[in-house]
C-alpha cells in the first residue's frame, strides 16, 4: 500500500475554524463522492490539529494532515492525472488550502507494534 500524507496549511485569508468547516463539511463529502476517488483511493483520513496543545512541545503550524492510500504508484499517478481530480477536486482544494505551503510525503507502512 502506498500512502500519501499531505501536510495541509489553510489559505491565509481563512481562520483555522473556517478552514476546518470547509475541509470537514464540504471537501470531505465532495471528495468521498467522486468516481475517481471510489476507483483509486483505498482509504482517506483527515487528521485535524487539536486546540489543546501540550506546553513545551514543538508543534508544527500545519492545520491538518490528509492521508490517501493507493494500491501502487500507478494508481497514485492515475488519480492526480484524472480529469475528475483536475475539474472537481483540485478547484475545491484551492478554496480552503494554500497549495504552495502544503507538503507531501509518499511512504509505505512498516508496522512495528500493533
Amino acid at each position: 500500500m502506498l500512502k500519501l500524507d499531505i501536510l495541509v496549511r489553510r489559505r491565509p485569508d481563512l481562520s483555522h475554524e473556517q478552514f476546518l468547516a470547509h475541509w470537514r463539511d464540504v471537501h470531505g463529502p465532495l471528495f468521498s463522492s467522486q468516481p475517481e476517488v471510489k476507483r483509486r483511493i483505498r482509504r482517506y483520513l483527515q487528521s485535524r490539529i487539536v486546540d489543546d496543545k501540550p506546553e513545551g512541545f514543538p508543534i508544527s503550524d500545519f492545520d491538518g494532515i490528509a492521508q490517501l492510500w493507493f494500491d501502487d504508484v500507478a494508481g497514485f499517478q492515475a488519480f492526480f492525472a484524472s480529469q475528475n481530480y483536475k475539474d472537481v477536486i483540485k478547484p475545491d482544494e484551492e478554496r480552503f488550502t494554500d497549495p504552495k505551503r502544503c507538503e507531501f510525503v509518499l511512504s509505505t507502512e512498516h508496522i512495528l507494534i500493533g
